[in-house]
């Protein structure tokens, strides 16, 4: 059992894209998983024999219920199932008795950038993170900030994009942006 979780989701989400690879996976989300599911999968074997993958999105983000603590109980107990569990944020607190857990961590320069974007934070950004996910990040902290101007020209550029009138890329109307600023 693998539990990947953090902040870094583009680069979490890849990990796991690459643990299944050549796998026979079922997936489920946490919010419609059962415990008999769950154990019905665990304990059946594929078509071709083999046991199944199982990959779980959003276990631990769940609200605490006594179903959530009877999935995690039966998942201690079965450490060494082939089960993968993707988290989109950091649920450290959660996972202190499992064993194999990988954390992506967004790394601290763009956090920098957030709070004080520039065209060359901006590229350096750009080879960690998609366009979509920066301009989601600053309107963000735009709004955080109560940066009414920040955000209105953020949430511009959003809808020309949506819309299809954006006259270029959203990488270069983000440079754009941020040499405005």
């Amino acid at each position: 059992m693998i539990i990947l979780h953090g902040d870094h989701q583009v680069a979490s989400r890849q990990k796991l894209l690459d643990l299944k690879k050549d796998k026979s996976v079922l997936e489920f989300l946490g919010s419609e998983l059962t415990l008999a599911a769950l154990v019905n999968t665990l304990t059946t074997k594929s078509l071709f024999g083999q046991a199944n993958t199982i990959v779980i999105e959003g276990l631990f983000s769940l609200r605490p219920s006594t179903l959530k603590k009877i999935l995690i109980t039966y998942l201690l107990n079965h450490l060494e199932s082939d089960v993968f569990v993707w988290e989109p944020k950091d649920v450290s607190s959660q996972i202190k008795d499992f064993k194999q857990v990988q954390k992506f961590d967004l790394p601290k320069y763009i956090f920098a950038f957030l709070d004080n974007p520039t065209v060359s934070g901006l590229q350096q950004v750009l080879q960690t993170m998609p366009p979509e996910q920066i301009l989601a990040s600053l309107a963000t902290r735009g709004y955080k900030r109560v940066d009414t101007k920040w955000l209105q020209e953020l949430l511009t550029i959003d809808y020309q994009l949506k819309t299809g009138n954006l006259p270029y890329d959203l990488t270069t109307a983000l440079e754009l942006w941020c040499a405005k600023l």
